[in-house]
Parts: structure tokens; C-alpha cells; sequence
């Protein structure tokens, strides 16, 4: 006995395959909002993580210093690090699309915090 399947159907099914196939396996990138902000009430010296996962730093920031970026780097571990120029107690906080994922509250003249990006 012999199976016939009609042209149009066979190629309607490798169609079907063929897209689902790169629907579902091409790697997603979601991008992530990436924001920084430090307190305190004297100036600071900052270091952070930037998008690219490389270390910037900023000398005498002012008390109410904020950077933000943007990264499709899932699974990148981001990093602030501050310190009172005067010793005077400092804070910050890491927010990642909008939600804070790190804080330090600042009772301290220094502070290290980290998240990583989902």
C-alpha cells in the first residue's frame, strides 16, 4: 500500500516547522533600564558599572548624583561603590527597570552594593 500526501500539504507543514523553529530558538534580548542614585550630604567619590560592564568612576559627586543606562547583557552583575569625601555618612541604591534591586542605607562613610541583571 502506498501513502500519498499532496504537494501543498507538504509544504505547508515545512513551513509551519521551518518558522516555528526559529520563533523558538533564537536567543531573546531584553533590554534592561540600569539606574544608580547615591545620598548623603556632602560630596563623593562613585564607582559603577557601566553598560558595557566596564568600571567608570566619577570624583566629587555632588550628594544627589544619578546615572542610568540601558543593556542587553542578561545576567550581569552591576556594581556601586561610594565614599564620603568628607567621611560623612552616604546611601545608594541600584534599580533595574525601575524596581530597586539594591540599597545601603547609610550609616556608613562608605558603601559597595551589586544586583545582577535578569
Amino acid at each position: 500500500m502506498q501513502l500519498h500526501i499532496p504537494m501543498k500539504k507538504i509544504i505547508y507543514v515545512s513551513l509551519i516547522a521551518i518558522i516555528s523553529l526559529f520563533t523558538f530558538s533564537c536567543k531573546k534580548t531584553n533590554s534592561h533600564v540600569v539606574k544608580y542614585t547615591i545620598q548623603g550630604t556632602a560630596k563623593s567619590n562613585v564607582t559603577y558599572t557601566d553598560q558595557n560592564g566596564n568600571i567608570q568612576s566619577v570624583s566629587n559627586a555632588d550628594a544627589s548624583w544619578t546615572t542610568s543606562f540601558s543593556s542587553t547583557d542578561n545576567g550581569m552583575v552591576v556594581k556601586l561603590t561610594v565614599i564620603s569625601v568628607d567621611g560623612s555618612n552616604v546611601g545608594g541604591k541600584i534599580f533595574i527597570d525601575g524596581n530597586q534591586s539594591a540599597q545601603s542605607n547609610g550609616n556608613a562613610s562608605s558603601i559597595a552594593i551589586s544586583a545582577t541583571l535578569p
